[in-house]
């Protein structure tokens, strides 16, 4: 029997894909590691939306978890089960569903949940990659306040090429940066195409440090 040797492995990735408004490449990046992220704050609605990513390379997410206000907490996970604790009230749903709690509604459809409270509207797709289902979050609604932030909330990306040979250049607000032409998966959308990117570092394209965007608990 051959034991695979555990010190080769290399480190678990996800990507991510941050479109443009015009017909250039998106940009995309790499999340390494077993990390949990910050999808949407919303302080102004007392909303923050957390996930945990899962175990497969360039999948999505297994738990996504959903806080309103003080008393409302909203689990789903990939396993097609949503739980809701509302005060001390504890519920889990699943199959097909519409529920609503507080002024949050969750309406479960085959392949998505679409989640809306207050001025947010978000929608989780249901995808699946090699016999593993995982959930991805898009924002369908952003927001009128100017003070949310989580991944799903970024703007679309800007920038300008600004050398192609020998290596690519792309200029973001008032950096130049290296960049390399990769695919990536949009699951963004209900059958996700592959597109082909501008491979660069989170903090390049998310504008600050990824640790900004980590949460230690969901």
């Amino acid at each position: 029997m051959i034991v695979p040797d555990k010190t080769t492995n290399v480190p678990l990735s996800h990507r991510f894909l941050l479109k443009t408004e015009n017909l250039s490449l998106p940009l995309c990046f790499d999340v390494t590691g077993d990390v949990r992220l910050k999808l949407l704050h919303h302080p102004n609605r007392e909303l923050s939306v957390n996930g945990e990513l899962d175990t497969v390379t360039n999948g999505g997410f297994r738990r996504i978890v959903i806080h309103f206000k003080t008393d409302l907490y909203v689990e789903v996970d990939n396993d097609n089960v949503i739980t809701v604790r509302e005060g001390q009230t504890l519920t889990r749903h699943t199959g097909q569903a519409l529920i609503t709690a507080g002024s949050l509604t969750v309406i479960r459809r085959n392949k998505e949940i679409d989640v809306a409270a207050g001025d947010t509207c978000m929608v989780i797709y249901i995808h699946e990659k090699d016999g593993v289902e995982f959930l991805w979050p898009v924002l369908r609604q952003q927001p009128l306040d100017n003070n949310v932030t989580g991944i799903i909330t970024l703007k679309p990306a800007v920038y300008e090429e600004v050398q192609q040979t020998p290596s690519t250049k792309l200029k973001i607000k008032d950096q130049e940066i290296d960049v390399t032409r990769v695919n990536a998966v949009d699951y963004s959308i209900v059958s996700p195409p592959t597109l082909d990117c501008w491979l660069t570092s989170a903090e390049s394209v998310l504008q600050r440090r990824l640790d900004d965007f980590i949460v230690t608990q969901l």
